[in-house]
Parts: structure tokens; sequence; C-alpha cells
């Protein structure tokens, strides 16, 4: 049997400023940026890109708040940052083998040797979700995996 739904919808639109400074190093560039654009509101111009759309939050009823007491969590495909990646390790401990789907990752192998550190794609992947996935051995010699700056979903197979 169908059921009402307060759904809201919504997408980004990128605006910006193109503003010139003078300093002497990368951060102060930025700063001096930011200030000097924030102080130009007329100089801030839509540039007609747009995100795809995503739901922002969702409760049952018609008419309904939906981000009130009854707000449902959103399934990540319809979220903002989309469904996060899978990365599957396989073989012997890291690095082994690494797969990618559903998104976009950047895995960091540490070792006793060093580190390693590379981006791996399966596209599309959602925007604004850029995970690093760091993969080291444990003192119990396992795979040992920390996820962040994003979301991705992590398995482990036994080879």
């Amino acid at each position: 049997m169908s059921r009402p739904w307060s759904v809201q919808c919504a997408y980004m639109s990128h605006v910006a400023n193109t503003v010139a400074v003078e300093a002497d190093s990368l951060e102060e560039a930025l700063e001096k940026a930011i200030e000097v654009a924030n102080d130009d509101p007329a100089g801030w111009k839509s540039t007609g890109h747009v995100s795809d759309s995503y739901v922002d939050a969702v409760c049952e009823g018609a008419d309904a708040d939906p981000w009130g007491e009854g707000s449902l969590p959103v399934p990540g495909r319809f979220s903002e940052h989309g469904e996060p990646p899978i990365v599957t390790l396989s073989g012997p401990v890291p690095p082994g083998a690494v797969q990618v789907s559903g998104g976009r990752v950047t895995v960091r192998f540490e070792t006793g040797a060093g580190t390693i550190a590379a981006e791996m794609r399966d596209p599309p992947h959602p925007p604004r979700n850029k995970p690093l996935v760091t993969v080291s051995v444990g003192p119990d010699g396992k795979p040992r995996v920390e996820v962040t700056g994003g979301s991705a979903r992590v398995r482990i197979l036994d080879g």
C-alpha cells in the first residue's frame, strides 16, 4: 500500500569570485584571497555548474518536516556523497591484491620498509567523497585498516 513521504531534494550550485592578490607564500595568498573575495560581494558570479540532485532529508508523512523527529537516514546512493566505494584486500598480508569498485579512494600501505600511496578508482565516483584507506600490519600480523577523509567499505579476504 502506498504511503505519503516528505523528501527534501537539493543540488549544489557553484558560485565563484576570482581575485588577484600578492603574497609571500601560498598560505598567505589563500588567506588574503578569501578576505578580498568576501569584501567584494559584486564579484561573486555563478559558474553555471551544478551537481546532480540528491536527498538531504526524508520522513514518512505528507507535509511533515523531513528534518524533524521522524527523520529517516538517507541511503548512501541518494545522498550528496553517494554510495561509498568498496575496497577489497586479498592475498597475503598487505600489500597483497587491491580492488576498488564503485568510486575513488587513495590507498596507503605502511610497512617496515616504507609507505606507498596510490589513488585507485572505478568510475563513476561520488563527488566530494575522497576517502584515504590506510593499510598496515598490526602487531598480530593481520591487516589493520583505517579510513579517513570520506567513507569507504573495506573487505579483507584471507588468501
